[in-house]
């Protein structure tokens, strides 16, 4: 009879898990003690099908022929609760399977199984510096792809992302792998980051680093005319100010040149303003907008315009990509459809991936189906607006 109790004890512990996950993937958006769990159903969200089968035999264990009847009714609702959450467990992988079939994807079970981080650190012995102001230099890391080319390379200048505040520029070294491992140079920069406010500061110090790359391109063996930006996050922001952003956002250093191809941003802030409203994770970004603008949408109103890539949208803007997760609760998703409607309205060839049920940085975990999507996609997006050769 203890055993009975204890195997039903397991089983409840698991319902009451598969409940929280069951909650968090029927849930458009919940409170911010639970968006930890939405980073397990998008990065492991397969794993919650074999976690539902055990607690479910286990119940089922529990109920047994003979028993108290108190046992009996406890195991019934944790089978049915832990069934429920196997069958919710299914809905990540089948709205990812839906998605890599209007996009010509393949999604890999070995992949998904073989885990891994996209997570790193600078590589000092690859960095260099490519402007010092106001006494600090700012550096970043040449990763070319191996053996020789009979042409000059393309460069993609990668912005790392931590809301502007945090992160360096070693953030995401399987995205500049698998560049590399396409024909692209990377050059993985970091720019200046709060406190003080940088709204005005770190989009010029992206645009120099871009002119920096094009005047070294004999040096590196890259092709100046071919040079695109990527980044994440407030990357993702400061890599589509990079690309969009007139002359009113001056670079921060004497190059004349930051012209790019393209741009390609993952879950960005293309609108601050909208960010501060619509964010499910107020306390944190209004946090980082006002270190990064030095107030609020009603104090610096002025601010949250100018550092917002949708400022600048107009017709000869270089093609886009966005990539994001439809479940993020730090940058709105609506906020790069918003990006994509209004590129689409002026003309601008541009792609938005929504990634099933992505939180925001879903593609450091590097096997997950939303970066297996994410791969393809900005593959088949490089292929056809960026091509390594």
């Amino acid at each position: 009879m203890v055993l009975r109790w204890l195997v039903a004890a397991v089983a409840a512990v698991l319902a009451v898990l598969m409940m929280l996950f069951v909650y968090v993937i029927i849930a458009v958006r919940i409170p911010a003690p639970f968006v930890v769990l939405t980073h397990v159903v998008s990065d492991y969200g397969l794993y919650l099908i074999p976690l539902g089968l055990t607690g479910f035999v286990l119940s089922l264990i529990a109920f047994g022929r003979k028993g108290r009847v108190g046992v009996r009714r406890v195991a019934a609702v944790t089978g049915l609760v832990c069934l429920l959450g196997t069958v919710a467990g299914g809905f990540p992988l089948a709205a990812a399977w839906g998605t890599a079939v209007r996009h010509d994807a393949k999604l890999s079970l070995d992949d998904y199984l073989s885990g891994g981080t996209n997570t790193g650190a600078p590589v000092e012995a690859l960095s260099t510096v490519y402007n010092t102001v106001d006494g600090q230099d700012l550096k970043l890391d040449v990763k070319l792809p191996a053996g020789p080319s009979d042409r000059p390379r393309p460069a993609v200048v990668w912005v790392h992302g931590g809301g502007w505040r945090n992160g360096d520029r070693g953030e995401a070294p399987l995205w500049h792998k698998w560049l590399n491992d396409n024909g692209y140079a990377v050059f993985a920069i970091e720019y200046r980051m709060t406190p003080p406010a940088r709204w005005n500061q770190a989009p010029g110090d992206v645009k120099c680093a871009v002119g920096w790359v094009k005047l070294q391109a004999e040096k590196y063996g890259i092709d100046p005319e071919r040079v695109m930006i990527a980044g994440g996050s407030a990357g993702g922001n400061l890599a589509l100010m990079g690309a969009y952003a007139d002359d009113r956002v001056p670079p921060s250093c004497a190059v004349t040149d930051t012209a790019v191809k393209a741009v390609a941003a993952f879950y960005p802030v293309p609108d601050l303003a909208e960010a501060w409203r619509d964010t499910g994770l107020p306390g944190r970004m209004r946090s980082f907008l006002i270190d990064y603008t030095g107030g609020t949408p009603d104090e610096v109103p002025d601010r949250y315009k100018a550092a917002s890539p949708v400022t600048y949208v107009r017709p000869n803007v270089p093609p886009t990509l966005l990539m994001h997760g439809n479940r993020d609760h730090v940058a709105p998703y609506r906020g790069s459809a918003e990006l994509a409607e209004r590129l689409r309205r002026v003309g601008v060839e541009n792609q938005l991936l929504a990634v099933p049920y992505g939180e925001h940085i879903y593609d450091f975990t590097w096997a997950g189906w939303g970066t297996q999507l994410s791969r393809h996609v900005f593959g088949k997006f490089l292929a056809e607006h960026f091509p390594a050769s």
